[in-house]
């Protein structure tokens, strides 16, 4: 152990080497960690919320408005095998907020739902039907939730209505295979007595092989030939596979741009701690012990630094995602509806991942050099330079041979969504290489300008440019990625508020209460009537949207009357608008991510059964990353209502007063409005880790300026020797720190556009099919050039108090 011991001696008298090579490793495994579980959480709550309602089926039938009841009795009573289960669903929210799913089953005979419950779940005095308002709860649940049986609770049912519900917990039972956090449980009977929707179900679901499914699809068919019966296949792991692939695809980004970020500081690190031990080193040899010895023991000394760097940054990972799960649960709900479970899932994975990524990420960016070093002769490595080697043109191959390979992904679109990826982060990581040569190249034409004290800063820069090199290309990193995902997020914005400009066209907008699970409800035929044969209603357009699968791929089918008011909000992106009733329209998502091209026959099928359409025209939409198919409408449930009205004022305050609660109006800038906020705070998060991550990058700068003033402290006495005061070698310090900070905040501008230009041009069609237009967002550029050279003055004038 005297070797090592030898080792971490430095650290005692350099502690700013510790902390540099610590805080650059924990801050970058914080990151990872924290998105890690926040996108594991995320996809783990939603597969959980839905298995409650799916259990072990594989099929359900729900179509839009709910069912008869007597459906089921019919389907039951002609199949006597049938494995399946009635189904009404409410979400509640309790006095402090949260979201509940009510769930109204058949309790004594499971069915496919049987892996909600554990072994009581056979037993009949558990779920026996005293009162009307009981409701049942797992145990661990209703312990967690302080809830005892016979105690009554008061929720709000509904996002709209807002009606009080009072339930009372009639018992609890053991869970079975499938979470059942926030889950209320009661018989179907009582459901629709307490959701007032007596003879009426949500949907049903079916466990049924592909032969079964498609007999029961063929019994319904002739049962029930007037009524649009579709059997739809159910995969909660499958939706959870799309949750939030947006958001989870810049906070990935971000998290494995921090690691690099940090491995970079670490690197940075052990560059000066390999200037400063040659002699040591060199002794250690000399004394007899093997090269490979050495070599060992700075593996472990690494190993312990890692390890320890790793653990900090899993701890402060996990309390990270912990304080950001409730923003970014909020985020999904605003995407893609209320989910009852919001809480923090650690994933040993992850937490293994990280752990990975930081014991070989550190090792493989440290040995290789120290390797090289321990190859010299003794002489030679006590002897020799102390400045890190600088290696320019294997840098510089590195750098040529990335921007190849990404010019080879842009070049064959067939690479997909990685190849993709591998572009953004190959152009950043090949700018960085270059980095040094910019600024050698700018510090260079500006070494001969100014006066004295500015020469002289200049040429000390250059000078200890290998020093500050790995730091600077870290800082530029971050800059660049801020930039280039802020000019990213911001022409999204711009390219979603001119689209809901263009398509927020009526002036009065009516919709139907949401249905079950948060589904599109439909307008009743008497309000429909009436709200069309309105006076003062110009012009009107029915809407709807159904889910519909082309080729397995899930799509959505909107339906909508093509009135010469709505044509100018869907400007065609190519083709023309359909002629005839099997003609549609298809998003520009569609054609981007699933290959539709105008002209093309698709076989669509949905719960009206299999049709056939011709694309005619393509239309820009942000609206669904799916794809859609735009048809006119031919009848059936009608979702919505577009109006145009000479005062849609008064026409919206005349329905409000004549249909209460039975309809959502909705004026065009209210819908705007809410979009641009559903919008904002899906990428909060995003804003917040981007901070986070220039906040490493300037803990790195600082850090390094730290140990540069160190390393400096003989130049810096020898300048106070020759009359340079105190103040004034300060004061020098500071300009250099400020000037280092400002020329890479200026080389970092065009990087981060062109990441930027990558990110709207290259990654987003290719993950979601939307293009962008791009707009300069100059805000981000001027955040950078200001912020660059103030953090940069002042870690080098905290530097500067310490060493001079």
């Amino acid at each position: 152990m005297l070797p090592l011991k030898a080792l971490l001696r430095l650290y005692r008298a350099h502690p700013w080497l510790l902390l540099m090579s610590l805080a650059g490793l924990t801050l970058g495994v914080t990151l990872v960690v924290a998105i890690e579980l926040l996108n594991h959480s995320a996809r783990t709550n939603f597969v959980a919320a839905r298995s409650q309602l799916a259990g072990e089926a594989n099929y359900r039938l729900a179509p839009q408005g709910g069912l008869d009841e007597q459906i089921y009795v019919r389907l039951a009573r002609s199949q006597p095998d049938l494995n399946a289960m009635p189904e009404l669903h409410a979400w509640l929210k309790d006095e402090q907020g949260r979201s509940f799913q009510l769930l109204g089953m058949d309790l004594f005979n499971p069915g496919p739902l049987r892996r909600l419950f554990g072994a009581t779940a056979d037993n009949g005095p558990d779920f026996s039907l005293t009162r009307a308002d009981s409701v049942w709860l797992s145990a661990p649940e209703a312990k967690r939730l302080g809830w005892s049986p016979g105690q009554s609770r008061t929720f709000v049912l509904g996002d709209e209505a807002k009606r009080p519900l009072t339930l009372t917990l009639a018992g609890t039972f053991e869970p079975g295979a499938v979470p059942m956090e926030r889950l209320l449980v009661t018989d179907i009977g009582l459901a629709q007595s307490l959701l007032g929707k007596a003879g009426w179900l949500d949907r049903i679901v079916f466990k049924a092989s592909e032969t079964q499914a498609q007999a029961l699809q063929a019994a319904l068919r002739t049962d029930f030939p007037d009524q649009p019966l579709w059997l739809e296949p159910i995969s909660p792991a499958l939706d959870a596979s799309q949750l939030g692939d947006a958001l989870a695809l810049n906070l990935t980004a971000l998290s494995l741009l921090a690691m690099a970020v940090g491995l970079f500081l670490v690197f940075n690190a052990q560059r000066f701690v390999q200037s400063v031990r040659r002699p040591l080193l060199a002794q250690l040899i000399i004394l007899g012990m093997a090269p490979r010895r050495v070599l060992g023991w700075l593996m472990l000394e690494l190993a312990l630094l890692a390890t320890l760097g790793t653990l900090l940054g899993l701890l402060l990972g996990s309390l990270l995602a912990l304080a950001l799960m409730g923003q970014l649960t909020q985020a999904l709900a605003d995407l893609y509806g209320p989910n009852p479970i919001d809480l923090l899932r650690l994933s040993p994975a992850s937490l293994g991942k990280a752990l990975v990524l930081g014991l070989l990420g550190t090792l493989a960016a440290n040995l290789p050099g120290w390797w090289q070093l321990l190859r010299q002769s003794p002489l030679a490595l006590r002897e020799g330079n102390s400045r890190p080697p600088a290696h320019p043109w294997q840098r510089r191959g590195l750098a040529i041979a990335i921007l190849l390979l990404c010019a080879l992904c842009l070049w064959q679109p067939s690479t997909g969504l990685g190849g993709a990826l591998f572009v953004a982060g190959g152009w950043l990581l090949a700018m960085a290489l270059l980095l040094p040569d910019a600024l050698r190249s700018l510090l260079g034409r500006l070494r001969a300008r100014g006066p004295l004290t500015a020469r002289l800063g200049v040429a000390e820069t250059l000078y200890h440019l290998d020093r500050t090199a790995i730091a600077v290309m870290a800082l530029q990193l971050a800059i660049a990625a801020a930039i280039g995902i802020g000019v990213m997020v911001s022409s999204f914005r711009s390219s979603v508020e001119i689209w809901l400009g263009q398509r927020l066209a009526a002036d009065l907008y009516v919709t139907a209460p949401k249905g079950v699970a948060g589904s599109r409800g439909a307008l009743g035929e008497q309000t429909l009537n009436t709200i069309l044969a309105a006076p003062d209603v110009r012009a009107a357009s029915r809407r709807a949207v159904l889910p519909a699968r082309w080729q397995g791929q899930p799509i959505e089918w909107a339906q909508m009357d093509f009135i010469p008011e709505l044509k100018a909000a869907y400007p065609l992106l190519a083709g023309r608008w359909p002629a005839a009733p099997d003609e549609v329209l298809a998003s520009e998502p569609l054609t981007v991510r699933l290959g539709v091209r105008v002209g093309q026959r698709l076989e669509v099928t949905s719960e009206w059964g299999p049709r056939a359409f011709t694309v005619t025209g393509v239309y820009q939409d942000y609206g669904s990353d799916k794809g859609q198919i735009l048809h006119a409408f031919e009848g059936g449930k009608v979702q919505s209502l577009a109006l145009f009205s000479p005062d849609p004022e008064h026409l919206g305050d005349r329905l409000r007063t004549q249909f209460g609660e039975q309809v959502n109006l909705l004026p065009a800038p209210a819908i705007h409005a809410a979009a641009l906020r559903v919008f904002d705070q899906t990428f909060v998060v995003t804003e917040l880790l981007k901070l986070l991550i220039l906040g490493i990058a300037f803990v790195g700068i600082g850090s390094a300026f730290m140990v540069l003033g160190l390393a400096r402290r003989g130049e810096l006495q020898t300048l106070q020797s020759l009359g340079l005061s105190p103040r004034h070698c300060r004061r020098l310090l500071v300009w250099q720190g400020a000037g280092l900070g400002l020329l890479t905040a200026l080389l970092a501008l065009p990087v981060g556009y062109g990441l930027a230009w990558v990110l709207i041009e290259v990654v987003n069609p290719r993950a979601f099919g939307w293009r962008l237009a791009f707009e300069a967002a100059p805000l981000h550029a001027v955040t950078a050039l200001l912020l660059a050279p103030v953090c940069g003055a002042l870690a080098s004038w905290y530097a500067a108090r310490r060493v001079v």
